[in-house]
């Protein structure tokens, strides 16, 4: 079953529907462009029943969680804040959704 999110007034130009799964690709793509991380592949990762990328909204507020690998020899810190900053940047102005939590969370680290 679908999860949608209806935004009143968008572009005070009427109603908008979007699922769930649009506010995922947002986000995988967004933090796939930065360099020195990858979203972790569900393939990759050995018993794991959750999806890399989980977003929910409730109450006006978009909670995206991110599950990355990041590369051998990058700063942790600067890609996560890179991350954030990007994917935060992507929703607004594709859904005009805002205030965001966005988590990062380093599942790996590649070669």
């Amino acid at each position: 079953m679908a999860r949608y999110v209806n935004i009143q007034n968008y572009t005070r130009n009427g109603n908008m529907g979007i699922s769930h799964v649009v506010f995922d690709q947002i986000a995988e793509i967004a933090t796939n462009s930065v360099k020195g991380a990858e979203v972790s592949s569900p393939k990759k990762r050995l018993f794991s029943l959750e999806e890399p990328i989980n977003c929910s909204i409730r109450n006006g507020l978009v909670t995206v969680s991110i599950r990355v690998n990041i590369k051998k020899g990058v700063n942790v810190k600067d890609v996560a804040l890179s991350i954030q900053e990007k994917v935060a940047d992507a929703l607004r102005s594709m859904t005009e959704l805002i205030p965001f939590k966005i988590t990062v969370e380093v599942s790996g680290i590649e070669k």
